[in-house]
Formats: structure tokens, sequence, C-alpha cells
């Protein structure tokens, strides 16, 4: 009886909590002067200078520009924008600018009601009214109609600056068979037209538009609001040549897979008698699990059930988090941390945040961002102050060593060898998992850098534009790695370092068994 309460009450609760977080409201579009808009990016720059722990550390190892050196650029954009669409752009690139790595993003509408909620019952506090949440809604709504990407109907690939379909294509009578070249787009060469973008699209006010990123997929920018496909000449395999209209994807074939996957957090597939695979796709399967920890501990019992069911015969197990993007902690520890333990495993991480914004947070607003990812939940059992690494200058920063001790828990029934897949979009809480790994080392790390977002003493605040109302998370610690390496610039380095591939097609065992690094670790480890 008291069970069949205690369930009734949570299911109770969480119907309201839905029905009030699905009531937020969103105000009107905000008339903004060019007083107003300056004055957001003026703020975006007192924070970086105040704030920031990225800025001097990337112009140093990433040559990436001074926030300083481009502010005139960005308030000049800012005086031209002729819309808040025009401004959504300059302000998010200037964000870029400030947070070059790590957590930077506008915050998104689920994320800002339920922060919305927990601010309003005293839950947390991240310093910015609740009341404050209609108007940034305003500005998430507007940018996730905006089409800033755009994808083809054909993998590409790249081999020495040429770019060559990676799948077979057909449209209106016309065949591109897989391994034709695309020797001009809308006209021009691949390498003008890679300037275009940077020059004519909302890219212009990126500073650093990610070189390698429109190197590596040329096609992948909406020119316009009514941009549709490009007119492209292919060179054929066997050397005649067709020029066809090349329609855009509504939905690149990367968020079909997530579609796919949404369904299933937790993939669980037998490759072979002795190799298991376990797709995870993200560290934050139901938002509920913020308020009911249970919700975090289903994928567990799968993962669970699949290694009892096959009686401890498999030698290799490969646990995939490619292109996972984080969520909480506590699903990383609960699920794939604790039940590989044998035995307790305890280990360390040095963290800095500048010195001026500790001092200035609010207690509360600290003890939020610190139960994010320090908390006795997070199995921290001890945090001190220590000097500042070398580099750094004591007077401007402080840093923090904390000490983590995780506990088995429910003993998976695997003792074989363990290798996690990793690549640049392995990020947040994902990267916490990887970097718990790299220090315990009971699993071998596969691929390449992640693309780091590690937390240690303090998680990721929320910063509110005065004029604007748009609501950012920025980064605001830096974590060293064990290599001495800042894992918010380089990522978590992985153990054995492989060629870059993309993800298979699908997260079946047929493709798996064709996957490049899946079968390295099959063949080769």
């Amino acid at each position: 009886m008291n069970r069949l309460f205690v369930s009734s009450l949570k299911t109770l609760l969480i119907v309201v909590l839905c029905m009030i977080v699905g009531g937020c409201g969103i105000g009107p579009a905000p008339h903004l002067t060019v007083e107003d808009r300056k004055a957001d990016i003026e703020y975006m720059a007192k924070w970086a200078r105040d704030y920031s722990p990225l800025v001097k550390h990337a112009e140093k190892y990433i040559k990436h520009p001074g926030y300083e050196e481009l502010l005139p650029r960005y308030l000049d954009y800012a005086e031209q924008a002729q819309s808040n669409e025009d401004f959504s752009w300059v302000a998010r690139a200037y964000g870029s600018v400030i947070c070059p790595k790590g957590h930077r993003y506008l915050v998104d509408d689920s994320l800002l009601k339920w922060c919305s909620l927990g601010t309003f019952f005293g839950i947390i506090d991240l310093d910015i009214s609740p009341f404050a949440v209609d108007k940034a809604l305003y500005w998430t709504r507007l940018t996730s109609g905006i089409p800033g990407s755009a994808h083809p109907p054909f993998d590409i690939v790249r081999k020495e600056d040429k770019y060559f379909t990676n799948s077979d294509w057909q449209a209106d009578g016309i065949v591109v068979p897989r391994g034709s070249q695309i020797t001009k787009v809308n006209g021009m060469s691949c390498s003008d037209y890679q300037d275009f973008l940077k020059k004519d699209t909302f890219l212009r006010y990126f500073m650093t538009p990610n070189e390698a990123l429109i190197k590596e997929k040329l096609l992948i920018v909406n020119e316009s609001a009514d941009f549709t496909g490009w007119q492209i000449d292919f060179l054929l395999p066997d050397g005649s040549t067709r020029n066809a209209f090349v329609p855009k994807l509504k939905i690149r074939p990367a968020i079909k897979i997530r579609d796919i996957e949404r369904r299933k957090n937790c993939t669980c597939i037998e490759l072979t008698d002795k190799v298991a695979y376990i797709r995870i796709r993200t560290m934050a399967p139901n938002i509920l699990g913020q308020v009911f920890t249970g919700f975090y501990r289903q994928d567990g019992k799968t993962i669970k059930r699949f290694l009892n069911r096959a009686g401890g015969k498999y030698h290799k197990l490969i646990i995939d988090v490619r292109n996972n993007e984080g969520g909480s902690p506590y699903y990383v520890y609960e699920n794939l941390i604790r039940p590989f333990l044998n035995e307790p495993a305890t280990y360390q991480q040095v963290a800095g945040i500048r010195r001026k914004y500790r001092d200035n947070l609010k207690p509360s607003v600290l003890k939020t961002l610190r139960r994010w990812c320090s908390s006795r939940r997070e199995y921290v059992v001890n945090t001190e102050q220590v000097d500042a690494p070398e580099g750094f200058d004591g007077d401007e920063w402080v840093f923090y060593r904390v000490t983590r001790r995780i506990e088995p828990r429910d003993r998976y029934n695997f003792d074989g060898s363990l290798y996690i897949l990793i690549n640049g979009l392995t990020f947040s809480a994902a990267d916490d998992y990887v970097n718990a790994v790299k220090r315990i080392g009971f699993a071998k790390l596969v691929g390449r850098n992640t693309g780091g977002g590690c937390g240690a003493y303090i998680g990721p605040p929320a910063i509110r534009l005065p004029a604007s109302g748009m609501i950012f998370r920025v980064e605001t610690e830096i974590v060293i790695n064990p290599d001495g390496s800042i894992n918010e610039l380089f990522g978590t380095p992985p153990d054995v370092v492989l060629p870059p591939a993309g993800l298979p097609k699908s997260f079946t065992k047929e493709e798996l068994l064709t996957d490049k690094w899946i079968k390295y670790i099959i063949n080769e480890m």
C-alpha cells in the first residue's frame, strides 16, 4: 500500500511539473535599438574580461582571435543588424569568441523552463529571475527556426582537397555513382565556394568558422532563408560529366539516426561470439532524471540483463559514446563506472576559475553550480584549494583539487577487456565519463580527442544579456588533464588514436561490423 501511494504521488508530481513547465509563455518580439544591441555586445566583452577562463589560453594555444581585438567589428555588426534574426547571429558569433571552447550555447526551451521552475521553487539559484524566461524563450524559438546548416542527399569524402561522393545518388533520371568528383558548386570551384560561404552567409559573423568542418563537408550551409539546394558539376569515375540540381535534405542523416536512437537510448548488440557492443546516445535519457534518479538507472538495468544473458562469454566489450553530447554525471557513475569496478577507485582532478568570478558569485549560485558536478552525490570526498599550476597567476586564479571515490555497485557479468569509442563530439558529461576512465584506467579509450567539457569543481552558469534578454550557458572553469593540457581546449586524448571516421549509417549489427574503428578493435586489439 505504501509503495502504491509513493508511486501515485510521484506520478502526480510528474504530471504537475510537466503542466507547469509546458505552460511557460513567450513574450512579444522585442524592439532593440542600436544602443541596446551594442550594449549587449559590450556586456559580453566585459564578462570575458572579468570572468572568462579561456580567452587568453585560446589565443595562446589554438590561435583563437582576441575578443578585445574583435570587439569593434562586432559592435559594427550589432549596429548594422537589420532584424532580430541578424542580431541573434551576431550575438551567438561573439559568444563563440568570448567562450571559444566548452559549454557555449543559447539555452534551449526545455532547459529554460526547468531552470525557471527550479528557481521559482528555490531548488536552484542561477541569479536569473524566473520571470525573465519569457523574453529568453523568444530568442530560443527564433533561432530554432533559422536554418543554419544544410546537408546533401549523399555522403562526401575529401581526398587531397578534392571532393567525391561516398554513396550513390540519383534523381530525375540522372545517376551519380559513388566516387564521382564534385568539380563545381553553383558555378564556382570548391575553394571559391568555401570562400563565398565565409563572406556571404551567416558565417561572415564567425571570425573562426570551423575551417576543418567546411573543408571536410563542403556542402553544410544554407546560403539564405529560401535556399533549397546546389547546382553541382560532377566528374564521374568513367570520365564523363554530369550537371545536376542537388536538393538539400530537410533532415540530415545523423538526425535520422538520432531519431531512431531516441526511442532507445541504450542499444546492446552481440557482434560476435566473443565481442559485444553497447551504444549510449546521451547521458540524459530523461529530463525527469534531474528529479527522480531512478530514471537514470534504467539503462544500467538494460546493460545488466544483456551481459547476464551472455553468461560472461564476451572477451571484449565496446562502449560507443561518439557524438554523445552529455547530460548528467550521475548517469555516468551509476551505469558506466560503478558496475565495472572490482574495488573502490579514487582519483583526483585539478580545476581553476578566475578569482574575480568566484568572489562575485552569490553563495547560493555557487552551491547550485557545484551541485552539478562536485556535490557529495557526485562521489566527492574532498575538495581543497591548491596552488596555481605553472603558467597561472595565483592573484588572478583560484585552483581546487577535487577527490572522488567511487565504490563498486551491482557488478556487471563481464571480466574481459573494455574499449570506449570517442570522438570530437563526445562532450560534457560524456567527457566526464571518458576523463574518469583515463584517470582510473579500467578501460582503453579508442578514437580521437573528445570535445572536452569535463566538469570538476563548478558547472557552467547562465548569463543573461541585459537588453535582448538572451540567456547563454558559458564555460567558467578549466580542468587540467593528466598530461597537463587544458581539457576545454584539447579534450581528453584517447589511448589508441585512429584515423578520422564518421558514424555508421545505423546502429545495427550489419552496419557496425563494417565500421572501421570497430573492426580495428575486433581484429587488432
